[in-house]
């Protein structure tokens, strides 16, 4: 099992340090979030919390991940980075492409894109893009950064993109895996198709079901298992867990930041420091990698 370790909700200046703390542990990556904004008021439901309410305060900085990852990629050596989640349809198609694979050149390769359809209207509202159409236009947009990836000579002719042979560089310097996130019959159907599915962090008794159902929608795609990873995290966590979540075909563990259930809590960076090593030495990360 891989272990991911969430970095959302962290003041920017203790990155860099969690980071380099982070690869020294074992961990295999860390992810962060991404959003535009935070509403004064929030008249959107968060769907992953059962009151509906965002977990984090109104202080809490959202970095755009390909402009950070590049540079804590120039901290550290084998650390991989991946988004929790990239909320593609709220960008158009090619200024994401540009962005992702200029990330991936300049941290070696060392990302992965997590994709979201996204939940707060009021992003779409401000980037102009459609709301109610996010699923159809997530599909077309991950056929179009594909082909803007191969660094060749396409064409596409579709619904919300039209556009005669062109070429985009750079290119990614390695394959960009695409996890895509959500647990709508939807959401689960469009992971089979690419590498993966992206869970978040969950309560305990939520997760199962969850997990059962990308796994399953993964299976009636017709294509195989083997290969195709499954990343998720509980507020929960023991070493039986982990265990059973190996034992559904989770590949990949999301630990969550520094929260208390789902709520964003205010810590120290010595104490954040001192918490991951104590996760690290309970779950045998650095020998699970």
């Amino acid at each position: 099992m891989r272990f991911w370790h969430g970095m959302g909700y962290t003041p920017l200046d203790e990155l860099p340090i969690l980071a380099r703390h982070a690869e020294a542990l074992g961990f295999y990556g860390i992810s962060l979030g991404d959003h535009w904004v935070t509403a004064e008021t929030q008249v959107d439901r968060y769907e992953i919390a059962k009151d509906g309410v965002t977990p984090w305060q109104h202080d809490v900085p959202w970095p755009d991940p390909w402009v950070t990852f590049p540079v804590l990629a120039g901290m550290t050596t084998t650390l991989q980075f991946l988004t929790t989640v990239y909320i593609l349809p709220i960008r158009d198609a090619f200024t994401a492409a540009k962005a992702i694979s200029t990330a991936s050149v300049w941290s070696r390769g060392r990302i992965h894109l997590g994709v979201g359809v996204g939940w707060q209207k009021l992003e779409f509202g401000l980037s102009g893009q459609p709301f109610h159409e996010r699923g159809k236009h997530v599909d077309e947009q991950l056929e179009v950064l594909q082909k803007l990836w191969t660094g060749e000579m396409v064409e596409h002719h579709g619904k919300y993109y039209d556009f005669p042979r062109i070429r985009m560089l750079p290119t990614p310097v390695a394959k960009v895996p695409i996890y895509v996130g959500g647990v709508s019959p939807a959401a689960f159907k469009r992971a089979a198709r690419f590498d993966g599915w992206e869970g978040a962090i969950y309560p305990w008794d939520e997760v199962e079901v969850k997990v059962m159902g990308a796994r399953q929608a993964r299976i009636d795609s017709g294509l195989p298992l083997e290969g195709w990873r499954m990343v998720v995290g509980t507020t929960e966590p023991t070493p039986e867990r982990l265990d059973q979540l190996r034992k559904w075909g989770v590949t990949d563990y999301l630990k969550p930041p520094w929260t208390d259930g789902l709520k964003a809590t205010k810590t120290s960076l010595a104490e954040k420091l001192e918490e991951m090593a104590g996760f690290a030495r309970r779950f045998g990360v650095g020998s699970s990698t």
